[in-house]
């Protein structure tokens, strides 16, 4: 594994649940919104991620911008195999999807937005879920700061060592 890969790694990590963290603040802060610019209730939404062969991103990027070689691992044993598993994977955000799920119904008639039974439409969030789903985002936030926090300290160890 490069070295310099797993900060950017770590980097990529720390951009993807950052944005996991947004769109689960935006569900709770649209709880009971019931009218959006598009019509009804706000549609909970969900992050979802894909995994990204690292190095075959960087040297696409690398061919596409410039006129570089192609980027090689300095640290490589010619004896392993060509493509060990697992190959060092980064993470980015694939998509947003809405929760299609039903939405509340609450009987408020007094409500400008109920229907003509009374009832209103309130979106399908439900607070226990998205603040464990925060939990979960900020923990791997977490991690991801702490394995960069590790690699700097290698690194530091490393300059620390050459300087004698």
């Amino acid at each position: 594994m490069a070295y310099l890969s797993s900060f950017d790694i770590s980097s990529y990590g720390l951009s993807a649940q950052r944005f996991r963290m947004d769109v689960i603040s935006a569900n709770i802060a649209n709880a009971n919104t019931t009218r959006t610019s598009e019509g009804g209730p706000y549609q909970r939404k969900d992050v979802v991620f894909k995994a990204v062969d690292f190095k075959k991103t960087l040297n696409a990027k690398i061919a596409s911008d410039n006129n570089m070689l192609e980027y090689e691992n300095p640290l490589d044993d010619p004896f392993l195999q060509e493509d060990a598993n697992p190959a060092i994977m980064s993470v980015k955000v694939d998509k947003v999807v809405r929760d299609e799920s039903e939405f509340r119904y609450k009987y408020e008639p007094s409500h400008p937005d109920a229907n003509e039974e009374g009832y209103v439409a309130y979106p399908n969030i439900n607070p226990v879920i998205e603040m464990s789903n925060l939990v979960e985002a900020t923990r791997a936030y977490q991690a991801n700061v702490s394995a960069f926090q590790s690699a700097k300290s290698i690194a530091q160890s490393a300059i620390d060592i050459l300087k004698g």
